[in-house]
């Protein structure tokens, strides 16, 4: 029994393992990019497209903000709710030469307000307000920041203010700000602002436009492909972006840094660039459809009997145009017994999908539902493992136990 134990949970070990960590693709994307570093990866599949220099120190600028905004939209109940704009909102904002929203001391805002100045116009003003009316002062958002940067795992991200000014010790990597942007991704009302393309103030003072639509106004650019982006930029982070795009029912998600040329926007045409490769290139292959049967397992010390394991959602994967399901080896590593209680969320199978003799791709397959034991099927299952001597003994104890626990 506890050699039983150690297996079921090194197993469990295992497909926690696996669930949460990056899976290289079979191919790194050779574009031809402005930016020094770049990391490109699926939000479904946790697949990686690109990698340049993607876990080496970057200063992020603006893409701060992206940061600053989800953790605002965690202490918001009310995004109408209407605040004021007050002089320490705008410390050190002039002197360093920071972009603002072009909000005003006394100016009447609402929290929706500030969000969208945040990102759109990338108002450090904004953000230093929402620091000040959320956390209290700006020091106190910076220490939130950090410690939710702890709870992401995150290990090579630090923050010393809101906004992205340039500090030594103030950092990311292109890997880690698009897991930072996954997380943030995960609020609607973020994914709203961030896909905006313009936005008009409440009071109707302030209309601002985003990154994206000024390069497609002024450059010609064609953005079609990409879904929303922060960019930012100082003397020592250069331009820096994140973006997301959906390739064929695939979202995902493009960090780059260090482009040069702030006229020619070339952080944006990256991002573009690599859009158009993915669309034209790269195609959605289902390897199991929703509610089709993946495989089959018994179940121990349960009447369950035999359990079909169906997928609980499309199971696919973005991959490029050349290459079929039927070019695809995919393998279910499934334990065939299993014993009751078995929990919602446990983890099932492990599905590995292996090209040109390559592993590419791995998927836990989890519990849907709960399957309890009973006592009735312990007895059976013990009554045929022991035989019928060692069965009548089994429930005399059993009995007794019963009998205790209920005087007790």
């Amino acid at each position: 029994c506890w050699m039983k134990k150690i297996v079921s949970s090194l197993i469990a070990c295992l497909l926690i393992f696996l669930s949460i960590q990056p899976i290289h693709a079979y191919t790194n994307i050779n574009i031809e990019l402005y930016s020094q570093y770049a990391y490109l990866y699926d939000r479904d599949t946790s697949l990686v497209y690109m990698e340049k220099k993607s876990n080496e120190k970057i200063y992020p600028a603006s893409m701060t903000k992206i940061l600053t905004v989800s953790l605002a939209l965690d202490y918001i109940t009310d995004l109408q709710e209407v605040v004021t704009i007050k002089q320490a909102d705008f410390k050190g904002v002039v002197e360093e030469g920071a972009t603002v929203a072009g909000l005003f001391p006394g100016e009447k805002v609402t929290y929706e307000d500030l969000l969208y100045g945040a990102l759109l116009p990338s108002g450090a003003d904004a953000c230093q307000a929402l620091a000040r009316l959320i956390f209290g002062d700006v020091d106190h958002m910076v220490t939130a920041m950090n410690e939710k940067v702890i709870e992401l795992g995150l290990q090579q991200t630090h923050f010393m203010n809101v906004t992205g000014l340039h500090d030594e010790k103030h950092y990311t990597t292109a890997h880690e700000m698009a897991l930072i942007l996954n997380h943030a991704l995960q609020n609607k009302e973020f994914v709203k602002v961030f896909e905006a393309r313009s936005y008009k103030s409440s009071k109707g003072n302030h209309q601002w436009i985003s990154s994206l639509q000024n390069a497609k106004d002024n450059k010609d650019m064609d953005v079609s492909l990409i879904n929303g982006g922060k960019s930012g930029f100082t003397d020592e982070a250069g331009l820096t972006y994140a973006s997301t795009m959906t390739i064929d029912q695939h979202r995902l998600i493009l960090v780059t840094a260090k482009a040069e040329d702030r006229r020619k926007r070339n952080h944006i045409r990256d991002a573009a660039t690599v859009s158009q490769y993915m669309d034209q290139s790269f195609h959605n292959v289902v390897l199991y459809k929703k509610d089709e049967e993946i495989d089959t397992f018994w179940v121990l010390k349960s009447f369950q009997g035999s359990y079909q394991m169906k997928a609980q959602q499309d199971i696919s994967l973005l991959v490029e145009k050349t290459i079929n399901k039927s070019d695809l080896d995919i393998q279910v590593n499934i334990q065939k017994w299993k014993e009751a209680p078995i929990y919602k969320g446990d983890g099932l199978a492990i599905i590995s999908v292996n090209y040109q003799g390559e592993p590419i791709y791995k998927y836990i397959e989890t519990m849907p539902e709960t399957i309890q034991s009973s006592t009735a099927a312990i007895v059976l299952h013990y009554g045929i493992i022991i035989g019928f001597p060692g069965l009548c003994i089994f429930i005399i104890g059993l009995k007794i136990y019963q009998r205790k626990k209920k005087k007790v």
